[in-house]
């Protein structure tokens, strides 16, 4: 039975007449119940309800419901939540320098954005993905929500974004001023960058345009006109990815309908040249990891 037979059988089954049994008919009304004919018709409507809840046709809409529960449940949507942290120091700091530039935000002083790290270690700006999910239905004719990434203030708002290959992202200029997004491919630390996938400019404030990657891997984003803005971008053939906040936490998007099972879960930051790999299992659609990275294994 489909949602709008059901409907209809609901519907139909309110308009029965009401049951009436020889003992209800023959019982005097009492309490509420023997004031006017209003609160007869709602014991009335009371009986009705109760002879079609129990008649074949409710029953069957019943089963309905039932159906409608098991599929809707929480218990049916995954839920792989994960924690990031740093052991130690980092082998490189944050430097801050200062870059005159108009309509880039009241203070010149700018900062790079390599390292977010919480007083107990936590780290931000880790993706951490499920390498090859397997999906209870298809997945694939859902539409996953839109990422954006936002030029503000000259700078790159979030510093790290993770994308599926083939699903276009949103790039938005939120400044007063003219950018242009150069992205190219990462060969890796210590190596010359690899050829420009796109460049092209935005050139007034609240430009929107959409891009898409369509090879996994790692990207910088750059801007010529103000050099000190970078992003990072992870393309993931996996739809079931996230990002750590600052508090070093993340839950994956994009997992419903995640089968049960065992899988290789990773985790990258751009200051570290490995990615680190551990398997989950995931059982009745929920799953936790946590990741340390090694603070004297950056760079």
């Amino acid at each position: 039975m489909t949602v709008a037979d059901f409907a209809r059988r609901a519907e139909k089954a309110t308009e029965e007449k009401p049951f009436r049994s020889s003992s209800a008919l023959r019982a005097k009304p009492s309490g509420s119940l023997a004031k006017g004919g209003e609160s007869r018709r709602t014991r009335h409507h009371i009986l009705s309800v109760r002879h079609s809840f129990f008649s074949a046709p409710a029953w069957e809409g019943c089963a309905a419901v039932l159906v409608l529960l098991a599929v809707f449940s929480p218990g049916s949507f995954a839920d792989v939540t994960g924690i990031v942290t740093i052991k130690g120091m980092p082998n490189s700091k944050d430097e801050t320098f200062v870059a005159q530039s108009p309509n880039c935000g009241e203070s010149p002083i700018r900062h790079t954005e390599n390292w977010k790290i919480g007083p107990k270690g936590e780290l931000a700006d880790v993706v951490v993905w499920i390498v090859d999910p397997v999906f209870t239905s298809d997945h694939a004719s859902e539409i996953p929500p839109k990422i954006e990434l936002k030029q503000i203030g000259c700078r790159y708002d979030p510093h790290v974004i993770a994308v599926q290959a083939g699903v276009p992202f949103t790039i938005i200029n939120c400044d007063p001023t003219l950018h242009n997004i150069r992205a190219k491919v990462y060969n890796g630390p210590g190596q010359p960058p690899g050829a420009d996938v796109f460049n092209f400019g935005q050139t007034y404030q609240g430009q929107k345009d959409d891009k898409q990657f369509d090879t996994p891997g790692i990207y910088t984003l750059q801007c010529d006109v103000h050099n000190w803005m970078q992003a990072w971008v992870m393309v993931l053939k996996s739809p079931c990815f996230g990002v750590t906040g600052s508090d070093g936490t993340v839950k994956l998007r994009e997992c419903d309908e995640l089968a049960d099972g065992d899988y290789k879960i990773d985790a990258w930051h751009p200051r570290f040249a490995q990615t680190l790999e551990q398997t989950i299992h995931v059982k009745n659609g929920s799953a936790t990891v946590a990741f340390q990275f090694d603070g004297s294994k950056s760079f």
